[in-house]
């Protein structure tokens, strides 16, 4: 089940954005689920697709991706302005996807990989700038990369839905969900935790400052030549405001 933490009802008190992907349209470049996500091809375009079939592990809604074949295939999910910031805060951010890997005849996780969080890449590498998920052959890392600190990476651990703590099972749905808390030095958030299906998989430390702009991103793509397949019921992300208190008048 997915962690349920405090999220803004409000803009006065932050940011919040649900995705879903419900859609009746043609999904065309800048047109995908509820929030208009563009897409950006990695070498080979894929093929997106609304789930729109409703069966009982799932929420209804959700977005089916297909890779095209050839290594490096695939495309990055986003949306066009590198404007969210990671500013301290008292209550601080996050996100929360819910994905699965299909087990549909000849589906893998063994290079089937994706970048998922708020990021600046476009690409199979990872970002200049970014808190996010990287899963590699279904090993999933909780990431911190930044142009003005320190990167960081923790892999998954102890996670007792995933093989070995790890990694992600073949046709099982799991819901991931990153938090960022605290005030570092450089005025951005300090402790980033992950947690996979309600259970704290890994955590870290950050110095990335707090004028780090990305944006919403689902990056998916192959390292081998297959057509491969993944699965987004959901994503949301989330940034809580420190305003500052109106001076007595």
């Amino acid at each position: 089940m997915a962690l349920q933490t405090a999220r803004p009802t409000s803009p006065a008190e932050g940011t919040y954005m649900r995705e879903d992907f419900f859609g009746n349209g043609l999904i065309t470049t800048n047109n995908v689920g509820r929030n208009d996500w563009a897409f950006t091809a990695i070498e080979t375009t894929g093929t997106f697709t609304y789930l729109t079939e409703i069966i009982p592990d799932r929420p209804f809604g959700g977005l089916r991706h297909l890779t095209n074949v050839g290594a490096g295939a695939g495309d990055s999910l986003h949306m066009l302005a590198l404007t969210a910031k990671f500013p301290a805060s008292d209550r601080g951010g996050g996100f929360a996807f819910r994905f699965v890997y299909p087990a549909i005849g000849g589906n893998v996780i063994a290079t089937n990989d994706y970048l998922i969080g708020v990021h600046t890449t476009r690409t199979a590498t990872s970002p200049t700038d970014g808190i996010l998920i990287k899963s590699v052959a279904g090993v999933m890392t909780l990431r911190v990369d930044t142009a003005d600190g320190t990167d960081k990476a923790v892999a998954f651990a102890a996670g007792s839905t995933l093989t070995a703590g790890t990694t992600a099972v073949l046709g099982v749905a799991h819901d991931v969900q990153v938090q960022w808390s605290g005030t570092n030095s450089n005025g951005g958030p300090l402790d980033v935790e992950a947690y996979c299906d309600g259970e704290p998989v890994a955590s870290l430390v950050t110095n990335m400052d707090n004028d780090e702009a990305a944006t919403p991103s689902i990056n998916h793509f192959c390292t081998g030549t297959d057509t491969l397949e993944l699965d987004i019921h959901y994503y949301e992300c989330w940034q809580f405001m420190d305003y500052p208190t109106a001076a007595v008048v």
